[in-house]
């Protein structure tokens, strides 16, 4: 391997590693911001960002970056990733329903929660809209399950994105704890007093963790058993959707 394909190599995971910086609920953050998460010198994420912002990946708003039309585009290209947002819709949509609380869907990224899609907009909030505390106690709690199914997730492949910056501060759970999480199906995750989530797995035939949903609204409101069981309940059938349209996954 030549020095020049390592340092080619080493900008792109650094790049990536920018891109990973914006977690759910983030919408612009400030390059002094995204070089502390980034890990890197302000100069060296100066100079990365003007090549992302040059290729649509990131864009210039009125307080700082924020993620570019280009990248969403690229995003909605992927087959899988594409199919289970589209068969979601609708099992989100009947969840914001019953529960009238932000409802979301996740993709593992090893042990880093994605979030794919959501029908946002609790009690008194604007439809479509959710605060930043929602949407990262929904990411904590789908955190919480990943560490629950790491033996069971289904490999992301070669198209991971891998993590170079700082990670979410997801404490481990506990042998008690993890107990609780599989046998009843849920995770729960607070972000402050006022607010909480629920997340509950999608598992594909191999009961292989594939997916998973989640709410989040305020604590007062949310009724953690009677919430899971709508999740669960929901990626039941989303599981059986992703089945009928695309077939089972290959055993591993």
């Amino acid at each position: 391997m030549t020095g020049q394909t390592r340092t080619t190599r080493s900008m792109l995971s650094r790049g990536l590693s920018i891109l990973n910086c914006f977690r759910p609920g983030d919408f612009e953050l400030a390059l002094s911001e995204l070089a502390r998460r980034a890990d890197m010198p302000k100069p060296t994420a100066h100079r990365l960002i003007a090549e992302l912002v040059d290729a649509g990946m990131l864009e210039r708003g009125e307080r700082g970056l924020r993620l570019g039309l280009s990248l969403f585009t690229l995003g909605t290209r992927v087959p899988r990733q594409r199919m289970l947002s589209q068969l979601a819709h609708p099992h989100l949509k009947r969840i914001h329903d019953l529960t009238r609380q932000s409802a979301f869907l996740f993709l593992p990224n090893g042990l880093e929660p994605v979030m794919a899609g959501g029908v946002l907009g609790g009690r008194g909030a604007e439809p479509g809209a959710c605060s930043p505390a929602e949407s990262e106690a929904a990411a904590c709690a789908v955190a919480k399950l990943l560490r629950v199914h790491r033996a069971r997730l289904v490999p992301v492949g070669t198209g991971r994105v891998e993590w170079h910056g700082p990670r979410r501060a997801v404490r481990e759970p506990s042998a008690e704890e993890s107990t609780r999480v599989a046998d009843q199906g849920f995770a729960m995750a607070s972000c402050g007093p006022e607010t909480v989530a629920i997340a509950a797995p999608v598992v594909d035939a191999f009961d292989a963790l594939i997916a998973a949903l989640a709410v989040a609204g305020a604590a007062e409101l949310t009724h953690p058993v009677r919430t899971a069981a709508h999740l669960r309940a929901a990626g039941v059938m989303l599981a059986r959707a992703l089945r009928s349209a695309s077939g089972p996954l290959p055993a591993r």
